[in-house]
């Protein structure tokens, strides 16, 4: 190719543009190329110089490159005919960066950083929600999962102010990595951290042998299956071994059923489209009509249908419910109540749909009669998403069928909570009371406590984002 030719893909590479089979063309040059090279590692130079000498004093705020999983924007150059080993890297000044990549269902930023899918020395790295890949430059891999911050203190140490980490084998360079009152130091070992707030510091040893310290005391030695907790001033043997990922997760829809039946299909005995069933209706008599599945009229229904084997875990931690429904009709809001529940055996976990009240939006509605959160953001929208984090029990809520953005409402409820039915139901407030234990009464007598809310559903559907790859504590 000619020399314009390559500064042209090179700029394509700095700007993040290069799709992936030209990607993959690059790298192979560079490692056949050393003019290529030299010309890359010029251009990289001078475009990180730049983007300091125009950045303004202010801490940046920079995008995150998306996945799904995909190479890291990092080249790597290969040894040349004589044995030298070049990592060609994006440089800001002589700061060689690391790579970031946000991972599915993820929203999170880079703050200190001048150039996308940076993390640079001084920078920091926070996490809403979901996770991020790492690659150093030394070519080591680390990944990150939210909500939390990581910062970067020097070229391979870091500070883990909230959240949790892996740290893959290491490739003969030092990291570290520090939480409030530990410090780990890996020149091959493999190591995972936890800081949750509230909750213990811990270290474990995947592989090998990690150095750590308490509080920039005497370092000592850990090998690998050491789990170590620090709580209260004290440091102990960890009570539990973890598992860590150490790469994003995929979707496994566990339910779904868009009602795409014939018309006049009661809801009673039908099949959903994906998981156990059948649906078994309890009250009023729901049926389909145009593709929807609409509980309008002052009338109660009520239907369940069975959640098997959800597979949630400490890794295989986030629940995604999204409901697709048609746009609110010209009728107004009543002052019931319509939506989907998730359940745990008898008892209602949560509530997603028109809240009971005066509120006209979408809610989360945690367990009990008057605990709610309504999202006036989301009046008159068709499409919401509810992600719950079975390690926390943070429960948020999202427009559209994705978590890629902010969350628009949120709620603490229980972690480790497993579910195992779904209900689509409407009801009044009078019913919301009755259905939490209390008297009809205590919802009042002034108008619309015995009207009844409606919910017109396109798409009911339930995922779990599993867990790709993990690592383990070895067991004895």
């Amino acid at each position: 190719m000619s020399r314009r030719s390559d500064e042209e893909i090179i700029q394509q590479v700095l700007d993040g543009t290069l799709d992936e089979r030209s990607f993959g063309e690059f790298e192979a040059r560079l490692r056949s190329e050393p003019a290529l090279r030299t010309l890359y590692l010029s251009y990289s130079r001078s475009h990180h110089l730049l983007a300091e000498k125009f950045a303004t004093s202010e801490p940046a705020v920079v995008p995150l490159r998306r996945g799904p999983r995909r190479r890291l924007p990092v080249v790597a150059l290969a040894a040349c005919a004589a044995g030298l080993a070049v990592a060609a890297v994006f440089f800001r000044g002589g700061d060689p960066a690391a790579a970031v990549v946000l991972g599915p269902e993820s929203h999170g930023r880079i703050i200190g950083s001048s150039a996308a899918g940076e993390l640079a020395i001084g920078g920091r790295l926070e996490l809403d929600h979901g996770s991020a890949a790492i690659r150093l430059p030394s070519g080591q891999r680390a990944y990150f999962e939210g909500p939390g911050c990581l910062e970067r203190l020097e070229a391979s140490a870091f500070k883990l102010d909230e959240g949790r980490i892996w740290f893959g084998p290491g490739h003969g360079v030092p990291v570290s990595c520090e939480t409030k009152d530990l410090k780990v130091v890996a020149e091959r070992g493999e190591f995972g951290l936890i800081a949750d707030a509230g909750e213990p510091q811990e270290l474990q040893v995947l592989r090998g042998e990690v150095e750590y310290s308490v509080r920039g005391g005497k370092a000592e030695r850990a090998g690998v299956g050491r789990c170590l907790a620090w709580q209260a001033d004290a440091l102990a043997t960890g009570d539990r071994a973890l598992a860590f990922s150490s790469d994003f997760p995929h979707a496994v829809t566990v339910f779904s059923d868009d009602f795409d039946d014939p018309d006049y299909t009661a809801l009673d005995r039908k099949e959903p489209d994906t998981g156990a069933g059948p649906w078994s209706v309890v009250a009023g008599g729901p049926t389909i009509l145009g593709g929807v599945l609409d509980t309008s009229g002052n009338t109660r229904h009520i239907a369940f249908a069975p959640l098997v084997d959800l597979p949630l875990d400490e890794l295989s931690h986030v629940l995604l419910l999204t409901l697709e429904t048609e746009v609110p009709g010209t009728d107004g809001h009543s002052q019931g109540w319509a939506g989907v529940s998730l359940y745990t055996g008898d008892q209602e976990r949560i509530f997603l749909g028109d809240p009971c009240g005066p509120e006209d939006g979408w809610a989360l509605h945690p367990v009990g009669y008057e605990a709610r959160n309504a999202c006036p953001l989301l009046r008159g929208k068709s499409t919401v998403t509810l992600r719950y984090d079975y390690r926390s029990g943070l429960v948020q809520l999202f427009e559209g069928t994705d978590t890629t953005g902010p969350a628009l409402a949120s709620e603490w409820i229980s972690p480790g909570l497993s579910f195992d039915r779904i209900r689509i139901a409407n009801g009044s407030q009078a019913d919301a009371a009755a259905d939490a234990g209390k008297d009809r009464s205590a919802a009042g007598d002034g108008p619309g406590v015995n009207s009844r809310s409606n919910i017109a559903l396109r798409r009911v559907t339930v995922s779990v984002l599993c867990a790709r790859d993990e690592r383990r504590v070895p067991q004895p």
